[in-house]
């Protein structure tokens, strides 16, 4: 054939020393196109300019007809594609399509998914002798091309392959927008994407990475363009149209899914490609069938096989295929329905029966609703559902009523991430038009992109983003409304990143943008009107810990409401809390607690002996709160507990509501105001013995190194040698490397000179129960020394008990130890999270003397 020969021509007239992998493009677009007219099936080969970074786009896209059926990706004429082929590269590009065709030129392999054909014009030490190629080998390159082109696009017709395909390309669009943020932060170009970064990091969340924002981003611009489909239906959608089928209702996402027009910019030509392969998957979907088996009349089956509703299983699919760490984290987006149903029956029940509000929830009067902890909707559908289904289904009208004049103006909702946010929008509008409701453009539903805990200035203005900081300004009007009802499942973590000035302060009793005085706020952090005086307080630092307390706070300005939530049960008994027990027990009249247990850190047991289960995928154990203040409502602390697995408890939430659970009410008392049951005669028993903490003048917790890698090992020569590898690196480098706590990076300097002329000290040290190790000690080093008490064992000879503050454990040695040498801080960690003081029998002056630490 006269193209192959031509082909020949053109790539033997650059010397093989000049060919770059640029070279002969020209030439093998030709070819290709000249193969394809042969085809006559409307087939575009498309060539995609690269830029370069990380991750880079396939040099060909092939369409046909409104879809994309493969890519093409040439290499430098002496490549070897056998090695290629094992590259990131190519297995990225396969992750995405199962029809690629990979070519040096010369040598042409099609994978067609599993499956790899090769064919070759020649090779490239005989090139430059042939003038004309063999008929046997062009006829062989040829079919091999026409059979990559005879594939059809991807088709899909059933929710769960959707939500695998989408969650393929979101987690390769994260990569691309990953790289281009870095180079964008690094190359200063003030190029859009990192625009929008700068404006979430500064206005919705502060501590917002790039990778965080990159992965938010690219969820969202998939979530986005599956709402565009559904609402083109039988329309085509293209990057250029995709923003207009948002509706106008949803103007923050149609507003950031216009950043699909940055696309045609040759900065963002390695994430187009992935767009482009989002958009031919919308256009080629059986639309009818996953609308169909996305209905929420639908019974779905979630991982499980407990029934659930079609966007909970949909979106817990695409973790499962986007990230499988975020999956086994889902308690963040995503609550079980029947924990939910039992929170929202109850609130219902609390309304109508305490409050004498008839019709509960439905109450378009008197009923204002937040969940302050929106996620993708779960507790809002079940509001939605509990609303609409007490309405005949021959009344439309009442029912359009009730959703434009209440659950369009009364329902709340707070979401600051941005992914769930788009999921929420998408799920609840759909479930409005399955109750035969369309939102009109001049309405929309009351779900707002906002950090809950922190305030917005009401004369904001966002850049970039109008409607964001419409936004905004929406979402800190309904911070300051009255509402009724809270409810919601807040984020649990410990290291909390939500550490605005508000919430800290009002965590101590301070409303530092109140115009009122405020000495009556609740302090978590006093007992008695004193100070708590703990050593460790940063429990009382968790996120839902600050959620609690801005419920509390809200329900507290307007007098009365009431709080249906999910939080970690912690809170009920652990002595830290003593202060935020006391202050609830002021503010509310009654209060309900559900303790779901399984907490697998407490290695918790049923009753009978038999392992306890928790409802989410986390070590953390749970409850179920319900706070209720109302004038004249007679004062009551109500506790149950819901043991066994899983299903079981599910089984109990499904079947009990507020009236028919067997409530034990509990008197919670000094010292610590506990949240649970208590035996009254052990109880005195107990506190007439005398506190160890009067027996010892002295005590501390373990040591902290802020890098228990760097900072301890098995092997004493191993520190040896990462003390020489420090020595020997540049003081610019040590942080990102060898990851020091703060307080050594900000004295650096000196310490560094410290470590080059001081002999540094290598001693042993208890690291968790009859495990022995080294640490490297250098006070100055370590993120908390514990000096006051750790000398006294080092290079001398002591003892020290070890008796853990919760008493949690199965067996005694858990509870109670002995040490002769310095200890770590999860001395206790065969329970994680039970740190211990330890109390020496010894105390050593400086003059060597001994002095006992038992007070006398």
């Amino acid at each position: 054939m006269q193209y192959f020969n031509d082909y020949l021509k053109k790539i033997k007239s650059v010397p093989l020393e000049e060919i770059t992998e640029h070279s002969h493009r020209s030439a093998l677009q030709i070819l290709l196109e000249k193969i394809s007219e042969n085809k006559k099936d409307n087939i575009k080969i498309l060539h995609e300019p690269k830029r370069e970074g990380k991750f880079g786009s396939p040099d060909y896209k092939i369409t046909k007809d409104s879809g994309i059926i493969g890519y093409i990706e040439n290499k430098k004429i002496d490549a070897d594609l056998n090695k290629i082929l094992k590259t990131e590269q190519i297995k990225k590009y396969r992750e995405l399509s199962d029809n690629i065709l990979l070519t040096n030129y010369l040598d042409f392999f099609w994978i067609k998914k599993d499956s790899i054909q090769k064919e070759t014009l020649c090779d490239i030490f005989t090139l430059t002798k042939f003038k004309t190629l063999s008929k046997l080998n062009t006829d062989g390159v040829q079919k091999l091309i026409e059979n990559f082109y005879s594939q059809t696009p991807i088709g899909i017709s059933t929710a769960k392959e959707l939500a695998i395909a989408l969650a393929i390309r979101a987690k390769n669009l994260k990569d691309f927008l990953q790289d281009e943020l870095t180079q964008q932060q690094k190359e200063n170009s003030g190029g859009l994407l990192f625009g929008l970064y700068e404006t979430f990091q500064e206005y919705i969340f502060t501590d917002l990475s790039i990778s965080e924002f990159a992965d938010a981003f690219a969820q969202m611009l998939v979530y986005g363009l599956f709402q565009a489909k559904l609402n083109a239906d039988t329309k085509t959608v293209t990057l250029q149209n995709a923003k207009y089928f948002i509706p106008q209702s949803f103007k923050l996402i149609q507003e950031l899914v216009g950043f699909l027009d940055e696309l045609n910019k040759l900065e963002y030509a390695n994430a187009k490609w992935i767009i482009d392969e989002v958009i031919s998957l919308m256009n080629n979907l059986d639309l009818q069938e996953i609308k169909k088996s996305m209905l929420f009349s639908k019974t779905v089956k979630d991982s499980e096989n407990i029934d659930t509703d079609p966007y909970i299983y949909f979106y817990e699919t695409f973790l499962a295929a986007y990230d499988t760490n975020l999956r086994k984290a889902k308690g963040v987006y995503y609550t079980p329905p029947q924990v939910v149903s039992l929170i929202v029956n109850s609130i219902n029940n609390i309304l109508q029966n305490t409050f004498k509000i008839k019709s509960g929830f439905a109450d378009r009067k008197q009923v204002t609703v937040l969940d302050f902890a929106t996620g993708t909707g779960t507790f809002l559908i079940e509001i939605l559902k509990l609303i609409l289904n007490n309405i005949p289904v021959n009344s439309q009208s009442k029912k359009e009523l009730i959703i434009s004049e209440h659950i369009l103006k009364n329902i709340y909702g707070f979401e600051y991430l941005i992914a769930p946010y788009t999921i929420a929008h998408l799920k609840l509008a759909q479930f409005l038009k399955e109750q035969n409701y369309e939102i009109k453009n001049n309405e929309r539903l009351q779900i707002f992109l906002t950090n809950t805990l922190e305030p917005t200035d009401p004369q904001i203005r966002i850049p970039l983003l109008p409607a964001l900081t419409q936004e905004a300004k929406n979402a800190q009007a309904i911070k300051d409304k009255p509402i009724l009802v809270i409810t919601g499942n807040p984020p649990y973590s410990g290291h909390s990143k939500n550490t605005g000035k508000w919430i800290s302060k009002l965590l101590k009793g301070n409303d530092i943008y109140s115009k009122e005085k405020t000495e009556n706020q609740a302090n978590y952090f006093e007992f008695d009107g004193k100070p708590l005086k703990e050593r460790n307080s940063k429990w009382l630092q968790d996120d839902y810990v600050k959620f609690i307390r801005f419920a509390q706070y809200k329900i507290n300005k307007v007098g009365q409401g009431v709080v249906g939530i999910i939080t970690s049960h912690s809170f009920l008994d652990n002595p830290t809390f003593r202060g935020m027990r006391q202050s609830l027990m002021q503010d509310f009249d009654q209060m309900y607690f559900i303790d779901l247990h399984g907490n697998s850190r407490r290695k918790e047991k049923t009753p009978d002996g038999k392992t306890d289960k928790n409802v989410f995928d986390i070590m953390q154990g749970v409850c179920i709160s319900l706070f209720i203040k109302k004038k004249s409502l007679k004062k009551g602390i109500y506790h149950t507990d819901f043991w066994g697995t899983r299903d079981e408890k599910f089984e109990q939430c499904l079947n009990n509501d507020l009236q028919s659970i067997e409530w034990q009410k509990i008197e919670p008392s000094k010292p610590f105001y506990l949240f649970k049951p208590q035996n009254k005669d052990l109880k005195e028993k107990y506190f007439k013995f005398w506190k160890i903490t009067n027996i010892f003048n002295i005590n501390s917790v373990g040591v902290v190194t802020g890098n228990d890698k760097l900072f301890i090992d098995i092997k004493k020569n191993n520190l040896y040698e990462k003390i020489k590898e420090i020595k020997a690196t540049k003081i610019s480098e040590q942080q990102q490397n060898f990851s020091f706590s703060n307080k050594f990076y900000e004295k650096r300097e000196e310490y560094f000179r410290e470590i080059k002329t001081k002999k540094q000290k290598i001693i042993k040290i208890n690291y968790r129960p009859y495990d022995k190790r080294y640490i490297w000690h250098n006070e100055k080093l370590l993120e908390r020394s514990r000096s006051n008490v750790m000398q006294h064992f080092i290079e001398k000879e002591n003892i020290g008990l070890i008796v853990s503050r919760s008493a949690i454990g199965q067996t005694s040695w858990q509870d109670v130890q002995i040490t002769d040498k310095i200890t770590e801080f999860g001395i206790m960690s065969s329970r994680p999270g039970n740190a211990a003081p330890i109390y020496p029998l010894y105390v050593f002056q400086e003059n060597g003397n001994t002095n006992g630490n038992v007070r006398k």
